[in-house]
């Protein structure tokens, strides 16, 4: 990702214990989140985004994959096979960060439905006790 890209991000608000980052790794154990609902799904949208993004990026860039040499001289096909071999590069890239944005965006939902059946028990719990949210 871009560093212009990391500027959309909203900052990390800590809510009630570890951060999702330690969450993510190790299972969770209702410590707490990093992250609001709000943030969660923002996050999920960002990711989203920018992966729909990597795939458009994919299907402009197979015109520099497909390059095909303008003569049949050889500066002109073997400057042409280098272009392609880059197109190849590139598409491989894009892939990856498209990749990339995907499993975070799933890891942000992953999240998200934790943080949802977190609410809800202790929204019963509280219930319960005769409180309420």
């Amino acid at each position: 990702m871009a560093d212009s890209q990391q500027s959309n991000l909203p900052p990390v608000r800590r809510y009630g214990g570890e951060s999702f980052e330690t969450m993510a790794v190790a299972p969770l154990l209702g410590d707490g989140y990093a992250y609001d609902e709000k943030t969660l799904r923002e996050l999920e949208s960002i990711y989203e985004n920018l992966a729909d993004q990597y795939r458009m990026d994919q299907l402009y860039s197979r015109v520099v994959e497909q390059t095909q040499p303008p003569a049949r001289d050889f500066s002109s096909t073997d400057n042409a096979d280098v272009f392609q071999r880059s197109g190849i590069a590139l598409q491989s890239s894009l892939r990856q960060c498209e990749q990339y944005c995907r499993d975070q965006a799933a890891k942000y939902h992953k999240a998200l439905g934790a943080y949802t059946a977190a609410e809800d028990a202790h929204s019963a719990e509280l219930g319960k006790t005769g409180g309420s949210l």
